[in-house]
């Protein structure tokens, strides 16, 4: 079987039902009056109107945000929230459009590309994570299943809508295969180190310009470099060469590579300072923007001297965390209140499955065979994978239990879902096993149901509940 066609064609049949569904609930059932923001549309737009009867149940939630920045960019300070690569490409692409066919089609634009956007790089991203799950765990059938899975997962209205989810997920699984890939070269003491081969830093590096767990990616990389470290110390290279001088050598590519996958990061930031902390007048904003800053009273740039936010006086100015805890009461344990508890419901299913998982394969495979080698990708034999060799993916369930746990205290807890999807190829490994030859303890007929179930029930009631504006973020 050509499984790679396979999933393309799986990817692209499944983002064609979700644009079917979603105009035929967000037809069907009336919008919820959501206390949410609302960009400023165009409504005297006979072809807006259009795609709004098309397409305008995508646009919903943050989505208002990123068709709010990608028109009018970052004109109030709770949209720094929102990370620039994706909405400031679907600008950029819009506004280069617009010069052609006139300023009053810029929201039909818009709309078009990013759903067209999210559509091409959702079969990227499903590739993606079929060749990370192949090359980790030498298992086509489990890579198949993977992105089978992937392509009906449980937050799936978001990889469609304008969101960051199917970038973000291509950009981390690329970059997750490209370090694997780059351990698994080096460990060879006869290639050579190519300066070449950090460009295949640009995915992780792009990832921390499109959402803050981004940063974790960085993470992930300086493991790799850890863990090639460690076989290079007990290679024949190190018997001819200065240990000190190799060690500084690596020490100085992680350095290296650390700032240049941070650049992204520190430029949003370093511009989001010189945006909100400096004083300078705003009479250039559009006169619809600001009238929409003065109705909710919401800071707009270069009025620091009227509002004196207290992240700009910080000794390292960061928007991100002041804005999620000013704007959306993100902190530790903020979110803990009985009014939530359907959110701490819609999220226990993912969190559940993942949690559960990682610390069973922690138990597994560092605390009960004694050995706790954390840091080593090399390969070795699973008593699960039918004793195939793959590598050791223990990074990937650390990985995975840091943002279950991430989510349960620190963020509003039914993003858990579409966060986790869309950063840990581990929920599919996990789920793909109960439906392949590939099994440790295989779930009862029921509980297989059970799973099944939950992908159909999210898959199609989530887009129901997320196109008409109902609570599904």
């Amino acid at each position: 079987m050509d499984y790679r066609a396979q999933i393309v064609k799986t990817a692209f049949y499944s983002r064609a039902f979700l644009v079917v569904l979603q105009y035929i609930s967000n037809h069907a059932i009336s919008d919820h009056k959501a206390d949410a923001f609302r960009y400023i549309s165009t409504h005297n737009s006979t072809d807006f109107s259009i795609m709004e009867h098309l397409l305008g149940g995508f646009v919903r939630w943050d989505a208002q945000y990123f068709m709010h920045i990608a028109k009018f960019g970052y004109t109030y300070e709770n949209t720094l929230a929102f990370f620039p690569l994706y909405p400031v490409v679907v600008g950029f692409l819009g506004e280069s459009v617009v010069e052609l066919i006139g300023r009053w089609y810029i929201d039909s634009v818009l709309i078009l590309i990013f759903i067209i956007a999210n559509i091409y790089l959702f079969q990227k991203a499903a590739l993606a994570l079929y060749d990370l799950t192949t090359f980790a765990l030498n298992n086509c059938e489990i890579a198949y299943q993977s992105a089978r899975l992937f392509c009906f997962n449980p937050a799936s209205v978001f990889f469609v809508a304008p969101y960051t989810e199917t970038l973000f997920s291509y950009l981390t699984f690329l970059g997750m295969l490209r370090a694997l890939q780059f351990f698994k070269k080096y460990s060879d003491p006869n290639k050579v180190f190519a300066k070449k081969d950090l460009l295949g830093l640009v995915p992780i590096a792009l990832s921390t310009a499109t959402r803050s767990n981004g940063l974790l990616n960085i993470c992930f990389l300086l493991y790799t470099f850890i863990c090639w470290y460690k076989v290079s110390r007990e290679i024949w290279v190190w018997q001819r060469k200065s240990r000190y001088f190799t060690a500084a050598k690596l020490v100085c590519v992680m350095l290296t590579s650390t700032i240049f996958c941070l650049l992204p990061f520190l430029f949003f930031q370093m511009y989001s300072y010189a945006k909100f902390c400096k004083i300078f007048p705003v009479e250039s904003l559009p006169a619809e923007v600001l009238q929409q800053a003065k109705d909710n009273e919401w800071i707009l740039p270069g009025q620091h001297a009227k509002y004196n936010q207290s992240w700009c006086n910080n000794l390292v100015p960061l928007a991100y965390n002041y804005v999620q805890k000013h704007y959306w009461n993100v902190g530790f344990m903020q979110y803990y209140e009985w009014k939530q508890w359907p959110n701490f419901v819609l999220a226990a299913p993912m969190l559940g499955i993942i949690t559960f998982s990682c610390l069973r394969h922690i138990w597994l495979h560092l605390i009960k065979k004694h050995k706790l080698q954390i840091f080593t990708l090399a390969d070795t034999k699973d008593y699960y994978c039918n004793k195939k060799r793959h590598m050791n993916v223990t990074v990937f369930y650390v990985h995975a239990l840091f943002l279950a746990l991430y989510s349960m205290f620190f963020v509003h807890i039914q993003v858990s879902t579409r966060l986790i999807a869309a950063a840990s190829p581990v929920f599919y490994w996990v789920c793909s096993r109960q439906f392949t030859r590939w099994k440790v303890r295989a779930l009862s007929p029921l509980a297989e149901r059970c799973l099944m179930f939950y992908f159909a029930f999210y898959f199609i009631v989530g887009t129901v509940s997320f196109c008409n504006f109902f609570p599904w973020t």
